[in-house]
């Protein structure tokens, strides 16, 4: 523990005195944001780079909320209190873990209320500078949503293609030299955009999806062009905000084609996890519901996984279920460039020198 904390005062009692603050547009690079909320509160969507160092558990927090309710807010902060001054040492040495004596500290709750402000007065009172996040989390939420509606991109192009194309792969090649030029939704949303789309990952809220797309609007708003992959309106359950949706819809396109043995086997290297085919196994005993295969299709193809042949598998699903649907939602007036592929990286560099050249003329 640094010298703030030799010798912590661990019988600190809050006050109403106030604290200083610093609102989310004029946090810096040198800033750590530290998030007190509970665990699952930090998990739905947080600050970038916050870090999470709860004051109550989930299980603590449900129960501040039934005090609060049932006997008031007295009451609800005195409990909150006591748990929190049986474990204030494992705290500080938390919080202290993760800062550098040069950088500013910067306290976040929900709102820039009590929880942050407390523990910014038990700071100041230690001899350990810090600031409170004004308004907190839901500062930079009302941040996140003006910035998605204010956001505009410059030559914007959708990168189109069948299932398995290997759209994903090109976009994930050409941010290695542009890396503000693509937008990578299914990336942002930890989900592939399909019925199987959350094989393998795990799918973030949709105020995650929102803030990683206005971070990126806010980071990236010079380039000469932004490629995006061609989504339905929902990626997985996380919905393509309206603003950005509405630039999505006549953007002008770059479609990718395949023979179908190339696309099982990009699909294949895309979809085989470390636990083999048991995670689109479970996800197939469901895909019944969502699509035209009887029992016995869906049967047949799990089968064929625990045989190990699952470019038979994704051969069946591109012909009998894929390709029909997809097809539906491709805009062929819209193609100003089709390429063919074979790896997917290899067309990265074409694309690029297309791009260029499309606002260069």
């Amino acid at each position: 523990m640094d010298s703030g904390f030799e010798n912590p005062d661990l019988g600190f009692t809050p006050g109403s005195d106030p604290v200083p603050g610093v609102s989310y547009t004029d946090i810096d690079s040198h800033d750590v944001v530290i998030d007190v909320r509970s665990p699952s509160e930090y998990q739905v969507d947080h600050l970038p780079k916050a870090i999470n160092v709860p004051l109550l558990d989930d299980m603590e927090r449900s129960q501040v909320g039934l005090l609060y309710r049932t006997e008031g807010p007295l009451s609800a902060s005195n409990w909150a209190l006591s748990q929190l001054r049986s474990r204030l040492k494992w705290f500080l040495e938390k919080l202290v873990s993760q800062t550098q004596p040069q950088s500013r500290l910067l306290i976040c709750c929900a709102r820039g209320g009590d929880r942050s402000r407390h523990v910014v007065q038990f700071l100041l009172k230690n001899g350990k500078a810090a600031h409170q996040l004004v308004g907190g989390y839901l500062e930079y939420r009302d941040w996140v949503r003006r910035k998605l509606n204010e956001t505009q991109y410059s030559n914007l192009w959708v990168l189109d293609g069948l299932t398995g194309t290997g759209k994903t792969r090109l976009l994930h090649a050409i941010s290695q030299s542009r890396p503000g030029s693509v937008i990578d939704l299914e990336d942002f949303a930890q989900h592939r955009s399909s019925i199987l789309g959350d094989v393998g990952l795990n799918p973030c809220s949709q105020k995650s999806f929102e803030s990683s797309l206005a971070q990126h609007g806010h980071c990236f708003s010079n380039e000469n062009w932004y490629l995006v992959e061609a989504e339905s309106r929902k990626v997985g359950n996380r919905e393509i905000p309206t603003k950005f949706w509405n630039q999505m819809i006549p953007a002008p396109r770059i479609q990718l084609d395949s023979d179908l043995d190339t696309r099982a086997r990009i699909l294949v290297e895309e979809y085989r996890t470390s636990e083999g085919w048991e995670p689109l196994i479970k996800k197939l005993g469901d895909f019944a519901r969502f699509s035209d295969l009887s029992q016995e299709d869906i049967e047949n193809l799990i089968r064929d996984l625990r045989n190990d042949e699952p470019e038979s598998v994704v051969k069946y699903l591109l012909v009998h279920h894929y390709d029909s649907r997809y097809q539906h939602y491709m805009k062929a007036d819209k193609v100003k460039l089709n390429l063919i592929v074979k790896e997917p990286e290899d067309l990265s560099e074409e694309v690029i020198t297309f791009l260029d050249h499309q606002v260069d003329s």
